[in-house]
């Protein structure tokens, strides 16, 4: 029998040399038990943290680039978890100029921070600055999509029963996520059988919670909500490979993918993620509130 172990060798630290066999399944590479969806899965790809006030090679801008125009499939919708005050972001020149262009390029607007200090866990601020932070926030994106915002995230993905409370009264849903592949965390490392190690494992647990029932079917799909940060370079200069092994290892784990696998009409975005919001409630119901989004 032919053995098709690779060796890879890294190197991490000073003077550390570390050998890893790494087999084929353990890159995904071998198929799962046999699977039977119910249904095929899409991706709703989501985005924290921006945009980018940077003025080189702007990690938002060059996602925006891609989102449109991709060999994958184009053109993909999604939404985007802004922070339309902080200097960095969407205070910026910059970071106004692309929130417009979030909104004429189709994508949703949604409520991640409001504050002039930026990213501030919701559930560490007085819950006066939180309102306000709301409010702010909510003003600013509809003075640019003439609509009110319908989703939240919270920084760091943390929430309480109070921060839960308010969002309410602020008629915005808490939209978290089903997989995270660890954009923001490159960790100088960004090989991509690296990439490839954490979709597959993302997939298998997708794959898992699809048999048990957790993740539903709406209408005839199973969306899949991904997580990714628009400000990262990182997440900019491997969009496409991300995207690619989102499909191929969905295909392994036995996942009908849909013909459209991506989501490319913000009305339907927004859709899916209404009727995704109260299953993120329900873990939060189970799990005890209080604690920070796995």
């Amino acid at each position: 029998m032919r053995n098709n172990s690779k060796l890879i060798f890294l190197v991490r630290g000073p003077a550390l040399l570390l050998l890893l066999l790494v087999s084929p399944w353990t890159l995904g590479q071998d198929l799962p038990p046999a699977f039977m969806s119910p249904a095929p899965v899409r991706f709703l790809l989501t985005f924290d943290d921006g945009p980018s006030g940077v003025t080189d090679h702007n990690p938002t801008a060059s996602i925006l680039d891609q989102l449109a125009d991709n060999p994958i499939q184009a053109p993909i919708k999604a939404i985007f978890f802004v922070q339309t005050r902080f200097w960095k972001n969407g205070g910026s020149e910059i970071g106004q100029r692309l929130l417009r262009r979030l909104h004429d390029e189709g994508h949703l607007l949604a409520v991640h921070s409001g504050t002039a200090r930026g990213h501030i866990n919701h559930t560490l601020m007085p819950p006066e600055e939180l309102e306000q932070s709301l409010h702010d926030s909510s003003d600013d994106i509809r003075a640019i999509t003439g609509e009110a915002p319908r989703f939240v995230r919270p920084p760091f993905w943390a929430f309480t029963n109070t921060t839960l409370d308010t969002y309410t009264r602020n008629r915005l849903r808490m939209l978290m996520y089903d997989i995270r592949v660890n954009d923001g965390k490159s960790g100088g490392i960004n090989y991509e059988w690296r990439l490839r190690l954490r979709v597959a494992a993302e997939m298998r647990r997708m794959r898992e919670r699809i048999e048990q029932g957790v993740v539903p079917v709406v209408g005839d799909t199973i969306p899949l909500i991904v997580v990714f940060h628009d400000t990262n370079r990182h997440t900019a200069e491997n969009l496409q490979v991300f995207m690619r092994l989102l499909l191929e290892e969905a295909g392994k784990q036995g996942l009908a993918v849909a013909p459209k696998p991506f989501f490319d009409d913000a009305t339907e975005v927004g859709a899916m993620a209404v009727a995704r919001s109260p299953d993120f409630l329900k873990w939060a119901n189970a799990s005890g509130l209080g604690r920070r989004y796995p």
